[in-house]
């Protein structure tokens, strides 16, 4: 479960991405302006353009310039473009072609998405205002285009600024479901939410159930700890032993706190061999564990397998009364 948005890195592959089509246009343009010796005077901009495109793309490998950096840059430079073809058609009293309308969509689109809204509208309105100065110098000025073109840049804003409220909306509840399900300490899931877990893989793998089972685990002698070395202490100690189960685990296995110095691990698409030779592995890592002034800890385990029972709490109690056998046997064993 991850409604964040993309990650920096993914933000910038898609960026680069971006400038590289852009490159491939433009030098696509200037290849069929160039076949029209009357079109020499749209191929210089189109030129200058592919060198704007071509700078960016290049400047989107760079791992030294931050992606908020660069995104302000690629807006400063398609401004600069835009300029350039704003003086274009005065000097040369050409209509305003759809290209260059097209270039003021795409700057709008982008001062509003990686802007603040004021830095993005003292962007696009100036530049919106020279190109609408600009037209009256054409010989063909094309005013209905213009004034739709300003609804249109109304209309991008509107909807980039909802879409990130959106965007915003659901990264934050999907923050809350984190929070609700993950505990605070360890970074585990939550009893609740492991319950939830287990429910779903129990029906998934009804099938099979001598693949899934479950490791009820529990600290031996934490209360010691927590009464000698404080309970600040203790919490290091049980964030400790939760990186163990995330290191000796797979990525697939389900990692629960179940309380105080309680855990419990699902594992799916492991034999009962399988799952035993993971909880060994469990233990013996907490064995040879070792934090600043802390005696060795150990661990004791129950395992259960979906085969002996048929709902998630018979298949917990089931799982928990073996973990009472290994500490009545002597601790730091699994049952």
């Amino acid at each position: 479960m991850n409604l964040t948005p993309p990650t920096r890195r993914q933000q910038r592959w898609m960026l680069t991405g971006l400038m590289g089509l852009a490159v491939l246009v433009e030098a696509g343009m200037a290849y069929f302006l160039a076949q029209d010796p009357q079109q020499s005077v749209r191929l210089r901009s189109i030129l200058l353009g592919l060198g704007f495109t071509t700078l960016l793309w290049g400047l989107s490998f760079s791992v030294n310039l931050r992606l908020r950096d660069l995104q302000r840059i690629i807006v400063l430079l398609t401004t600069l473009w835009m300029f350039v073809n704003v003086q274009s058609v005065i000097t040369t009293q050409r209509p305003v072609t759809s290209g260059v309308l097209l270039h003021m969509v795409m700057l709008t689109l982008l001062a509003f998405s990686w802007l603040p809204t004021r830095w993005a509208a003292g962007t696009v309105v100036p530049t919106y205002l020279a190109l609408s100065w600009g037209a009256t110098f054409s010989t063909e000025p094309d005013h209905p285009g213009l004034i739709l073109l300003s609804f249109a840049l109304g209309l991008i804003w509107y909807l980039t600024r909802h879409g990130q409220e959106v965007q915003h909306e659901r990264w934050r509840k999907a923050q809350w479901r984190e929070l609700a399900s993950t505990d605070p300490l360890t970074g585990l899931l939550n009893r609740r939410a492991g319950v939830a877990q287990m429910d779903a893989m129990i029906s998934t793998w009804a099938h099979q159930p001598q693949c899934l089972s479950i490791l009820m685990l529990d600290l031996d002698h934490f209360k010691q700890i927590n009464d000698s070395m404080g309970h600040a202490r203790g919490d290091d100690v049980l964030v400790a032993v939760a990186r163990v189960l995330a290191d000796v685990t797979r990525p697939e296995d389900v990692l629960v706190r179940w309380g105080g110095e309680e855990f419990l691990v699902v594992l799916a698409g492991k034999g009962a061999t399988q799952a035993r030779e993971t909880g060994h592995e469990i233990l013996e890592a907490v064995r040879h564990l070792r934090l600043p002034d802390c005696p060795p800890l150990s661990l004791s385990g129950g395992l259960a397998f979906l085969s002996e029972a048929d709902e998630v709490r018979t298949l917990v109690t089931l799982a928990d009364d073996r973990l009472y056998q290994a500490k009545a046997a002597g601790r730091d064993q699994l049952a």
